[in-house]
Parts: C-alpha cells; structure tokens; sequence
C-alpha cells in the first residue's frame, strides 16, 4: 500500500515523506521509552537500549573500597587489564566527588554487616535523575540474616537494576568458590568407575584425629552450635578460634592462614564446614577452601550442594541426626575404602577458592555485563530475597 501512494505523488514529496519516515523510527521509540519510564523510572519491565559509545565503561564503587574482595582486584582500569579480564574497558573507582553520579555507568551499592559509619550505610542519592542506561548494583555476600540489623529492604523498591550477589540469579554472579570439570560431561557409568578405583588406591596419609571446625561466630541463626554439641558427644570434635580452646593463624585476606589448612589436612579426616546461616545458595569459603584439600567436607546449610561440587564428594549433615551422622563418620573412618571413594573427583575437576578468585570473576562479569547489549529493569523489591524471610528455619 505505501508503494502505490508514493507512486501517486511527486518525486520530491516522496523524498520528504521517505526522510519523514526514517526520523520518525529513530525518533518515536526514545519518545515512547522515555513516557513510559519518566512517571514511574524504577519500574521493574525491561526495556531494550541502545548501547552507549563509550569505549571504557566506568563504575563508581559508591563505599566498601576497603573490603578484601576489592583490595584484591583493585581500582582504575589497569587493574581489569592486571586480572586478565575478558574486557578490560572498564575504569573503577571509589572518589564519589570525581565525576557528577550521574557520570557512571555503573554505581555499586555494597551491603555488608560490618559498616558502622552512616556514610558507609546510606544510598546514593540521584538529585538530576537516573540515567536509564546507568545500573545500580545491589552487591553484598552476606546473608539476609546478617544484612537485617542493618538494612531495611522495604525500603529500596524499584532502586536497584542488577544483583551482584551469590546467589545462583543474581545478574553478575560473585560466588566464593567453584567446582569445575576438566573433561565436559562425565558419564555416570565414568563416575562409578573412578569411584571404584578411588576404593582401591590404598591408605592415605596416616591421620590419628577425627573432624576439626574452624568457627569465630559462636551463636549463629543456624544453631550450627547446637548440633556440634550434640555430634560431639558420640565422636571427637577439635574446634578452632574463638569458640573454642584450639587456635590457628589468621592472614589479611584470608579468615585463616592457608596454613591452616595444610594443618588439617595432614591430622583429620573430616572438617565440619557449617553455615552460619541457612540461607539460599549461601555457600562460603567453609566449604570451598576444604574441597581443595584432601579432606572430607561434612556440610551443614540451605544450599543444594550438588549444584556446587560433583556427587559423592561431601557429606550433608542436614540428612543425618547429630548421633546417625557420629556413627556415619566412624564406619568411614575405619574402612579406608569408603573413605576414599569421596576423593575420586580430585583428577578430575578443578578448585577456585580464593579471595582473588572471586573477585576476579565477579569484576571481570561485571565489567563484560555492561559492555554487553543493555536491557533497562529494576527490582520491584528485594525484600522476598534478601529480607526478613529470604532464610529458612532451623533444620530439625
């Protein structure tokens, strides 16, 4: 149809009206995207934008800088190019007063149970207006348990565009381990066959202790506590730092020397990586750092942990009464080849548990994200999440 009415009128009218037409489908949609979001900005439909030109994205680090995770990746761009990044055309800073808010591609919001400062714990405040292609980043590691003292999530509706979180649907993931198959797709006829040769591969080192337990939070929302007391009865528990009467030595980025662990591995059998919360997805450092030791993790936590680490690689206390799980332990720990099975994984995956790589995943994802094709969203609320019901109860 429009082919015929053109052919109807001049040559110069069709030149105006084929130039009108064009501006228009560059010009209706901005119109359109900026009435929809201009009366409510924050609202949580997502819309397609253009991506901006900037070659170097920039993100503004609104507080937290002197968080461990940050210390170890660092700030400006060299530090995207020093941690290999698949993009490295990001600039990040923590001088709010370097550039008008409004400036950054990205402004990351860090929650943390440790900020005491006002400063530390207020939002950003945007006096000109959001930019609809600038992303404010929820980031925290916390769980919702620790966060509830000090964060009121009913109030930061339609705030946040992007999670950065460890949780498995935040939108830039910043988990603190990963477990990760050298050989794509193991069968599981391969998996019964490497685990009957784990059975066969004879005695381990000589160890003459049963579990350790790290622990510094002694009253937890978990009563991890509680089930120790009780698992301690019936087997030997050695428990490390300020819950209990053994020590070991703490390093800058790491809750405990690396040592440490070498220490355990050479006299244990078992490590209790307990949670102290039981939360969604909340698996921490408790767990990963011992996957990466010939030691057995017994784990303790909301989390489905065969979405975190191969079958048969850890044992679940949650299935286990405090009294079945001591007797589990014991029949393991005397025959050497059901102990062994655990570790008929070790050949085959690979472990990343460090302070360093994670944050280099975390900011390396973050930095890709924004140079990604931007979509235009925000989280009605968090509160489901990361609020007072964003935990479970106590396992019984």
């Amino acid at each position: 149809m429009l082919g015929l009415a053109i052919n109807k009128i001049s040559p110069v009218k069709t030149v105006i009206l084929i130039l009108l037409i064009a501006v228009g489908s560059l010009v209706l949609p901005n119109i359109l995207l900026h009435s929809s979001l201009s009366s409510k900005p924050y609202q949580s439909t997502t819309v397609q934008l253009r991506p901006q030109q900037n070659p170097i994205k920039s993100i503004l680090l609104w507080n937290g800088s002197d968080r461990k995770e940050v210390r170890a990746f660092g700030l400006g761009q060299q530090a995207f190019i020093n941690q290999n990044c698949t993009y490295t055309q990001c600039d990040m800073t923590d001088n709010r007063s370097e550039h008008p808010i409004e400036h950054y591609d990205a402004v990351v919001v860090v929650f943390n149970d440790e900020f005491t400062s006002e400063d530390q714990l207020r939002m950003p405040q945007f006096k000109n207006g959001r930019n609809l292609n600038q992303r404010v980043v929820f980031f925290t590691q916390e769980s919702p348990v620790a966060l509830k003292a000090y964060y009121n999530m009913t109030e930061l509706s339609n705030f946040f565009n992007w999670t950065m979180t460890y949780r498995t649907n935040a939108d830039v993931p910043f988990i603190y381990g990963r477990i990760t198959a050298k050989s794509i797709n193991l069968k599981a006829e391969e998996i019964a066959r490497f685990r009957g040769k784990a059975r066969r591969r004879g005695a381990g080192p000589s160890r003459n202790k049963t579990a350790a337990w790290m622990v510094s939070h002694c009253n937890t929302h978990s009563q991890r506590e509680t089930y120790v007391k009780e698992l301690s009865k019936h087997i030997d528990v050695d428990i490390y730092g300020g819950c209990g009467n053994l020590s070991c030595a703490l390093d800058v980025l790491h809750h405990s020397d690396p040592q440490c662990y070498d220490m355990l591995e050479s006299n244990y059998k078992f490590y209790l990586s307990f949670e102290n919360s039981l939360c969604p997805d909340y698996v921490t450092e408790k767990f990963f750092k011992i996957m990466a030791h010939d030691i057995l993790p017994v784990v303790y936590g909301a989390a489905d942990y065969t979405k975190h680490a191969p079958p048969h690689s850890f044992i679940d206390a949650g299935k286990w009464k405090p009294r079945e799980l001591a007797t589990y332990l014991k029949l393991l720990d005397a025959n050497d080849a059901l102990y062994d099975e655990y570790f008929w994984w070790k050949d085959h995956y690979h472990v990343e548990f460090s302070v360093n790589d994670m944050s280099r995943h975390g900011f390396c994802d973050l930095c890709q994200k924004l140079h990604e094709p931007a979509i235009s969203k925000s989280y009605k609320e968090l509160a489901s999440e990361w609020g007072d019901d964003g935990c479970l109860g106590v396992v019984d």
